[in-house]
């Protein structure tokens, strides 16, 4: 067995924390947070909604679904494409319009507008 002591000097730093938490990327920290809670809940929707076709999938193919029969499913290449573009629908549906060209301004605060 390999001795996990070493007379190596080591070269690592501590870690530091950085302060992307008190960050704010989008102009304010509320939309910050609420661009957070929908992309967050977007990916619970789309978990669940994975997690469903896997049921319906192994109750087609075996008739009767256990919780580890769900745990332990591996799709075929052919149901692994299918829900690739479930994903990008849902993703599609569900941000597309987040990357639309051009914007509203009067959502904007005067002092943002007055700065473009």
């Amino acid at each position: 067995m390999a001795n996990s002591e070493s007379s190596r000097k080591s070269y690592a730093a501590e870690f530091i924390k950085s302060d992307t938490d008190q960050a704010v990327f989008l102009g304010n920290p509320l939309m910050d947070d609420m661009m957070t809670s929908i992309i967050a809940l977007g990916a619970e929707v789309w978990a669940n909604r994975r997690r469903t076709r896997v049921i319906e999938l192994l109750f087609e193919k075996e008739g009767a679904v256990t919780k580890d029969m769900v745990e332990a499913y591996v799709p075929t290449a052919a149901e692994e494409a299918e829900l690739k573009k479930e994903r990008d629908a849902f993703i599609k549906i569900t941000y597309g319009h987040i990357a639309r060209s051009g914007f509203d301004k009067t959502a904007l605060s005067d002092s943002a507008i007055d700065s473009m």
